[in-house]
């Protein structure tokens, strides 16, 4: 309590200073920083575009004050030269006579290209459009294959006594639009954008238009086109007004987010440059919008200073209790997991509670190491998942296996090679077993007796067994040839196995109890294995697996597996049908 209230009361008062001064920062930085942007990326289009219709209405009056002669070539083609070296931003002048013959010139040759539209419905619809007009206007926006990509232009007609004379046209393309707008006065940023209309983005570059003519049609994507989720989203996301722009400026905005980022989105309308409107304008991640906040002063540097003092008192005073405690949890939870061999002793405390609980643990801890050795981990961790070890009756599938000649070669060695021998062959077999889920249940002698289906169900007991016995054939072979480069003799192995239902649960008294399974199939399986002993031949096997026809029929396993006939086992009046794993 003391630290929480520590803690608590340094936080408070950071947040109580910060919050309010930090609103006012915020709410001033976000409308300087759109009011900026904005006007910048108006200021740099309208300062490209209107130089071009300038330069168009020029030209148009030196040819009504016959300073350019349209019927004299070489005039009109040095006055469409000169008028393109006076604007930068201007990539090509074009004057359409009234049958289509049309003059280029062309920014990036430096010459007057000669050509013949009177094949373009586009061209020719222009001309008629605006043969009954003195006014210049903007167009829609225009494909050129010339250009090879997308141009805004300024159309202005030349008449004279009511007579149709002609077309300037002055060609921008979207690319030079794209990089004024995009970097001129302003960072790099691909989170500027011109919408032409609400459905159709004019910057976006890469763009590809499949026309071989000047075309109106699908020259700019739609925003259901383009590869940014961002902006393609910024009508169909969710979206919210930002609150804080009210009607201090004149421009609009909101907030929306995309794949769980939050961005702020600024725009405004610019009329009069195509049939349709413009839509300029940027956006921003909610993060980044926010990040200038600085002017915290002194009550973010207070709240700090607090909210530091308070950290590091709590941490000095803190970690004398909360390193023994937290010690002791870990601790505990490797012993839940039954992993004593990583669990370590813990230190003692200065704080008396705390010295108790560890010397319990670590009394716990050595006894615990010392029944782990006597009781199988693996079946202790399956009682503690299934929850419940009460006796019932349930189908199993037992195995037996056993060295065969075990007590002539035990009795040539020393008592400590026959126990390293035995220790070194259960630890092959026992991770064959558990591999496939089966639980050892006892060790006898040179013998292993393991069950499948029991704690937990398996419905493919038969299965599981029949696999662990090929897994034993395999690692006994490749054990014999380590072996055999020692110089050791072999070991030869019998296995049996046997499916029936038995009582499986707790067994013994109320001062030794074990979880086993008891009944008939626990015998027969038994004496299948011995039953091995009219199958060895030294010469051809190194493991002899048999099993019951319950067995083959419960594991539906053919392969490798064959039908040895019908035997009679020790304590059977009917003879048995046998199966071999080859």
């Amino acid at each position: 309590m003391s630290f929480g209230t520590l803690v608590s009361v340094a936080v408070l008062a950071v947040l109580g200073v910060s919050i309010m001064t930090g609103l006012t920062n915020t709410r001033d930085l976000l409308l300087d920083k759109a009011t900026s942007e904005m006007e910048t990326i108006r200021r740099n289009l309208t300062s490209l575009l209107d130089p071009a219709e300038d330069q168009v209405r020029y030209i148009a009056n030196l040819i009504y004050e016959n300073k350019i002669d349209i019927d004299d070539e070489d005039s009109l083609n040095n006055g469409l030269l000169a008028a393109l070296a006076g604007s930068s931003r201007i990539k090509g002048l074009v004057f359409i006579y009234p049958d289509l013959r049309t003059k280029l010139a062309d920014r990036r040759t430096g010459t007057i290209k000669n050509l013949d539209n009177s094949h373009s419905l586009v061209a020719m619809k222009n001309i008629m459009s605006l043969s009954e007009t003195t006014a210049g206007s903007w167009s829609r926006l225009l494909y050129s294959p010339d250009a090879n990509e997308t141009v805004l232009s300024f159309r202005h007609p030349i008449t004279r006594d009511g007579i149709f004379l002609g077309l300037i046209i002055a060609g921008i393309p979207i690319s030079t639009v794209n990089e004024a707008v995009k970097t001129d006065g302003l960072s790099t940023d691909e989170g500027r954008f011109i919408l032409y209309g609400k459905d159709h983005v004019l910057t976006q570059q890469g763009f590809h238009v499949n026309s071989k003519g000047l075309t109106h049609v699908g020259v700019v994507p739609t925003l259901a086109e383009i590869s940014d989720p961002i902006l393609s989203s910024i009508w169909t996301a969710p979206r919210s007004s930002i609150g804080l722009l009210r009607n201090k400026i004149d421009f609009e905005g909101h907030t929306t987010e995309v794949d769980g980022e939050r961005y702020k989105f600024y725009y405004s309308s610019l009329d009069g440059y195509t049939d349709r409107p413009l839509i300029i304008g940027y956006r921003v991640r909610y993060e980044d919008a926010t990040r200038e906040v600085r002017r915290l002063g002194y009550a973010g540097v207070t709240g700090i200073v607090i909210l530091l003092l308070s950290i590091i008192t709590a941490f000095f005073i803190g970690r004398k209790i909360s390193r023994p405690i937290v010690a002791l949890s870990q601790a505990s939870q490797k012993i839940s997991k039954l992993d004593f061999n990583l669990a370590e002793e813990l230190p003692t405390s200065r704080l008396k509670e705390l010295s108790d609980a560890s010397e319990a643990y670590n009394t716990m801890l050595r006894g615990l190491s010392w029944f782990e050795n006597y009781v199988p981990k693996s079946l202790v961790r399956k009682l503690m998942e299934t929850g419940t070890a009460h006796s019932e009756t349930r189908s199993v599938t037992v195995m037996f296996t056993d060295i065969i000649g075990f007590t002539p070669m035990a009795e040539s060695m020393a008592s400590e090679d026959v126990a390293h021998l035995l220790n070194s062959h259960f630890e092959l077999l026992t991770n064959c077993i558990e591999a496939e889920g089966g639980t050892v249940d006892k060790f006898i002698g040179d013998s292993v007796m393991a069950f499948w289906g029991a704690p937990e169900y398996q419905t493919d007991h038969a299965a599981r067994a029949c696999r662990a016995a090929a897994a034993i054939d395999r690692v006994i072979s490749e054990d014999n040839k380590q072996r055999v480069k020692a110089g050791q003799k072999p070991v030869r192995i019998r296995v049996g196995i046997h499916t029936g239902r038995l009582v499986v649960g707790n067994i013994g008294s109320s001062g030794r109890i074990n979880y086993t399974v008891v009944g008939d199939t626990v015998n027969v399986a038994q004496r299948i294995e011995q039953l091995g002993k009219k199958f060895d031949d030294e010469k051809l096997n190194e493991t002899i697996t048999l099993m019951s026809q319950a067995t083959f029929d419960e594991s539906k396993q053919s392969d490798e597996i064959e039908d040895v006939g019908e035997h009679l086992v020790k304590g059977k009046n009917n003879s048995l049908r046998i199966y071999k794993l080859r």
